[in-house]
């Protein structure tokens, strides 16, 4: 029998590799035949295009220019006496009465105090019976000289002394008026600084008489608005009374010139008459103030701005799209703003729902006024 050739190490394993290898080869012509059927198969767009955003609803308002516009702020003020006097006595003496009482209106030249004229009221007495004296020698004089009777010098030393005696009996006058203390201007007599049966000397104050008819409302006003104001401009006042808040009409009477060195602010003075006595000293008011009238004012609401990085924006509607302009503020007033610049009269501003708009978006409009 013949023997078959052993098989050897060398054959087994070229065997194995072919196995191993031509497995692989099959499962990688599967894929490639499997990807190219599915690249052959119909397929439907990836991306479908986009779809149009839907309108958005917004409120418009035509807009339109004021043809005057005041700029106008109100600051908090104190009341102050117009003038508060006090009365001093002009001449030496015991008050011997008091006319009026504490908290009493008064009118100028009202008597408030009466002092003892006794030792007063004869030196009148004196001086008017010497005035009687000398026009009795001037007349006889004059009479003298008229007929050539006595000479020029005797007319003129009897011109002299009846000039000299009447002014002593204007002093004596004087001095007796000065014992009646009257009022000097009208007003409350606020305070009594005396009593019946006191000795006073001249420049003793005995009385503070305070006008209440007219008054002062003090205003500080900031630095950056005192430029506004002058002497004569109008401007009101807002009083709270018991019954309802009331606005009195005054006029600025006083400016100073020298601002507070801690505010800043400038002391105006504003003359308010106060014949119904509504107002009292050191009540807290309010004042409105005006800057300046505006013309073609271009007023919107302050919500209908929209803070960008550079700037300030509005929406108006273009047709039917919103479209962004860029605007230039002015003053604020309230819940609206002035526009100095980015609108016309006419356009069609969105003041609700321009927070979900984007330029060139299709709008649903609603117009109010």
């Amino acid at each position: 029998m013949s023997k078959k050739p052993p098989k050897t190490k060398t054959g087994k394993s070229t065997t194995g590799w072919l196995r191993r290898n031509a497995l692989k080869a099959v499962i990688a012509a599967v894929a490639i035949v499997g990807v190219m059927l599915v690249g052959r198969l119909p397929q439907k767009d990836r991306e479908a295009p986009a779809a149009p955003a839907p309108p958005v609803n917004v409120t418009v308002i035509t807009v339109a220019a004021k043809e005057q516009f005041a700029d106008t702020f109100e600051l908090p003020a104190v009341v102050e006496p117009n003038r508060v006097v006090t009365v001093s006595a002009e001449f030496e003496g015991r008050i011997e009465r008091i006319a009026c009482e504490e908290g009493c209106e008064v009118t100028a030249g009202d008597l408030l105090i009466q002092l003892n004229a006794d030792l007063i009221g004869p030196a009148v007495k004196i001086a008017k019976a010497q005035v009687d004296r000398d026009q009795i020698e001037y007349d006889r004089m004059k009479r003298l000289v008229d007929d050539d009777a006595t000479s020029r010098r005797d007319l003129d030393d009897a011109i002299t002394r009846l000039a000299i005696s009447k002014a002593q009996f204007d002093e004596v006058t004087a001095r007796e008026k000065r014992t009646r203390i009257l009022a000097p201007l009208d007003g409350v007599l606020n305070d009594l600084l005396v009593e019946e049966g006191e000795y006073v000397q001249i420049g003793t104050p005995v009385a503070e008489i305070v006008e209440t008819k007219v008054v002062k409302v003090v205003v500080e006003v900031p630095e950056r608005d005192i430029v506004f104001f002058e002497v004569g401009r109008q401007a009101e006042v807002l009083v709270h009374t018991k019954d309802e808040d009331k606005w009195l009409k005054g006029s600025i009477t006083f400016i100073s010139e020298l601002a507070d060195q801690q505010t800043r602010s400038t002391r105006m003075e504003i003359t308010v008459a106060n014949k119904e006595g509504l107002v009292r000293s050191g009540q807290i008011v309010s004042v409105n103030l005006t800057r300046r009238v505006l013309t073609d004012v271009v007023m919107i609401p302050l919500l209908a701005v929209i803070p960008m990085e550079e700037g300030n924006a509005v929406y108006v509607v273009n047709s039917t799209e919103a479209k962004r302009q860029m605007v230039e503020l002015g003053i604020i007033k309230g819940d609206r703003v002035q526009i100095k610049s980015g609108l016309e009269p006419g356009d069609k501003l969105i003041i609700a729902g321009h927070g979900f708009v984007a330029p060139g978006q299709k709008v649903n409009v609603s117009e109010t006024k």
